[in-house]
């Protein structure tokens, strides 16, 4: 299977110019065969930029395509060994490049592996799209020429696929790698709980929202107990929060609390993940409130 992966990375659909460089290929393998370290592979990937004397954004998004399709492609196993390797190459020394950008407004700028430059914005590109809605959407029209079981199928692998990705966009945020905010994980959350029911995708939202409390729970429930800001809870939608500016407060948590009991009443998938994820949040509140005792005396 890998072979087969990382050829069609190295030329999507047989066009060369459109994949990745063949040693940002081989070193990625390598490195998920066990056959390099992590450090090996950070500095092995990086080279081909490093050896082209200019970090063009197309050199760098070639990069973070391929690391980023193995992400949400390659075995979920894999995924904690590529944050390990996107943590690697963002603590990489920074090369005696420059940036060439033209015109007297623009001059150029030495570049630096920190915050993985265009890494989160590609991202946001590619992956951070609800796409998913209108694939949905053609799956389950009355006149789709598929068959009750095929559809059935696609739904499933567009909901996995969409709870991969915030699993791995919670992982990433909670590692400080790529400018992955955790506003997205407010964002996801919120449109689970303060959207109408009606309006909710729920085995796709909930779960989805499970994962950002599962793996940043303890980030944002510190971010309702010191009221921050967030854009992301300024959208509108169907519960107002009035006089709020977009914060998030202990108020809301409980709110949200709730609303995951509720959704305890649809079908298997949203019953576990509501029942998991309330249990998840009231648990924070809990240890938060023993651990603030226990200081206390």
């Amino acid at each position: 299977m890998f072979d087969t992966w990382f050829k069609e990375q190295i030329a999507p659909d047989g066009v060369i110019e459109d994949g990745c460089h063949p040693d940002e290929a081989q070193a990625l393998q390598s490195y998920l065969e066990k056959t390099m370290t992590t450090q090996e592979t950070a500095h092995a990937i990086t080279q081909p930029i490093l050896s082209s004397h200019l970090s063009s954004s197309s050199n760098l998004n070639r990069l973070w395509n391929l690391l980023q399709d193995a992400l949400v492609e390659l075995p979920s196993i894999y995924i904690q060994p590529l944050i390990n390797l996107l943590n690697a190459i963002e603590n990489l020394p920074d090369p005696h490049l420059t940036t060439k950008t033209p015109g007297p407004a623009n001059p150029d700028k030495v570049f630096t592996w920190k915050g993985l430059p265009d890494f989160g914005h590609l991202w946001a590109d590619v992956h951070k799209q609800d796409s998913w809605r209108n694939d949905l959407s053609t799956i389950t029209q009355p006149c789709s020429p598929t068959t009750w079981s095929d559809r059935r199928k696609r739904r499933y692998h567009l909901r996995t696929a969409h709870i991969r990705r915030a699993h791995i966009e919670a992982r990433l945020a909670v590692a400080d790698i790529g400018s992955i905010p955790l506003d997205w994980g407010y964002d996801a959350v919120a449109d689970a709980l303060e959207t109408d029911r009606a309006a909710v995708v729920p085995d796709f939202e909930v779960p989805a929202a499970r994962e950002w409390i599962e793996i940043a729970g303890e980030k944002l429930y510190q971010g309702a107990r010191e009221g921050r800001k967030s854009w992301a809870l300024s959208r509108k939608r169907d519960v107002e929060w009035e006089e709020n500016g977009g914060m998030m407060d202990l108020m809301r948590w409980k709110f949200w609390e709730g609303r995951m009991r509720e959704w305890q009443e649809w079908g298997l998938v949203v019953r576990k993940a509501g029942k998991k994820t309330e249990q998840l949040m009231r648990t924070l509140k809990e240890e938060k409130e023993i651990t603030e005792k226990v200081e206390y005396f």
